[in-house]
């Protein structure tokens, strides 16, 4: 192993092997059209992108300084190299992992999976839901309200009337909520927490929901599902009813 590779025990194998083909083309100094052609294509297959690229691009040029002995010839290189950075483009980070889940019911699956989604909120949970009629979920909602979580709910107004409805409840802890003001009504079903993540589907938060209807849910993080959703109840909020009770 060559005097270069002495000091990269950060760099990947794959980057490694590819620093030992370019210090082959570099032993006479001269890189050929077929060299090149090779290089390109081990580049391609080893997908180098990012840091990676970066490091061997450094080790790259260290090799080229040390054929030189004086400062000047050094310092040229080194110019070279601080200037070639900016002509690439800059580096793209990993894409975050996206989580998805899918819950169906009757059962106790899409309660338990609205529950810990309640839960997992840190600092805002806005609800855009049809009606709130199951304990289990404004005990959970309370429960965030309790701890800190800016909770925002816009619902139906019809259904405010409804046996069994919690709105009121919600409203007389803290919680502010918001009505529609038509004779249709306001349909949705989903809740946002902390602007990242989206939990939307057919399933109404009732019990007969739990119990007896067929009914999905589903629960992701990715950037570009949740935030129409975002948009959507910010565009709402302002236009709906203030609840005063």
């Amino acid at each position: 192993m060559s005097q270069h590779l002495h000091g990269t025990s950060r760099l990947a194998t794959a980057t490694i092997d590819l620093l030992h083909h370019f210090e082959r083309a570099f032993a006479d100094s001269t890189l050929s059209v077929e060299e090149a052609r090779q290089l390109r294509q081990r580049l391609a297959e080893h997908g180098q992108h990012g840091t990676d690229l970066h490091d061997l691009r450094h080790e790259l040029f260290a090799l080229a300084r040390s054929r030189f002995n004086s400062f000047q010839d050094k310092a040229v290189v080194e110019w070279l190299e601080a200037a070639s950075a900016l002509l690439l483009p800059p580096a793209v980070p990993p894409a975050r992992p996206t989580r998805a889940e899918v819950h169906f019911s009757p059962g106790t699956e899409c309660v338990a999976a609205i529950q810990r989604f309640i839960g997992q909120a840190a600092r805002q949970l806005d609800i855009c839901v049809f009606t709130v009629a199951d304990d289990r979920l404004t005990n959970a909602l309370l429960s965030a309200h309790r701890r800190g979580v800016l909770v925002r709910l816009l619902t139906d107004n019809d259904k405010l009337l409804d046996r069994g409805s919690d709105v009121h409840q919600l409203f007389e802890a803290g919680i502010p909520v918001r009505t529609d003001r038509t004779d249709y009504h306001m349909h949705h079903k989903f809740a946002i927490a902390d602007k990242r993540t989206i939990l939307t589907g057919s399933y109404n938060w009732t019990r007969s929901a739990a119990e007896h209807n067929l009914e999905n849910l589903l629960i992701t993080d990715e950037h570009a599902t949740v935030q129409p959703f975002v948009r959507e109840f910010e565009r709402l909020w302002p236009q709906m009813s203030v609840f005063t009770g």
